[in-house]
């Protein structure tokens, strides 16, 4: 068995109580556990806005898990992990060698130290508003 690194991307609806997402992102892991992979490291994103409805809202919950498995038994992990309730939406992306796994709040910290004053007085933003109308 050739175990290689991807991330799990999970949506939960968020219709759902924490308790019950909770009890869904355990349930996600133990599927992980149950096909002898590893879950080397995981990010609690919790509740973003998407632009079209997922599940019952516009906001479900977002749960990444940087993963080792093995290609090979992916099918039956998906068949699995799209009977959990209350999974919406997943996605299985693999990583490359030279990929790290980001946090979304690290990322946000990152974009917060960014200066995009520069891009403002060019007018990218200005042209990218007027091609959106």
């Amino acid at each position: 068995m050739a175990l290689s690194k991807y991330e799990v991307v999970v949506l939960f609806d968020s219709a759902n109580s924490q308790e019950k997402i909770d009890s869904a992102k355990k349930e996600v892991e133990t599927l992980i556990d149950s096909f002898g992979w590893k879950v080397l490291d995981k990010d609690d994103i919790w509740y973003l806005e998407t632009l079209y409805e997922i599940g019952s809202s516009n906001n479900p919950y977002f749960y990444s898990l940087y993963t080792e498995l093995d290609w090979s038994t992916i099918k039956e992990f998906k068949r699995k992990l799209g009977i959990i309730w209350p999974v919406v939406r997943y996605k299985v992306l693999k990583m490359k060698e030279n990929h790290k796994f980001l946090k979304f709040k690290d990322v946000e910290k990152e974009l917060a130290n960014l200066d995009f004053s520069a891009l403002t007085r060019s007018g990218v933003f200005n042209e990218m508003n007027s091609n959106s109308k």
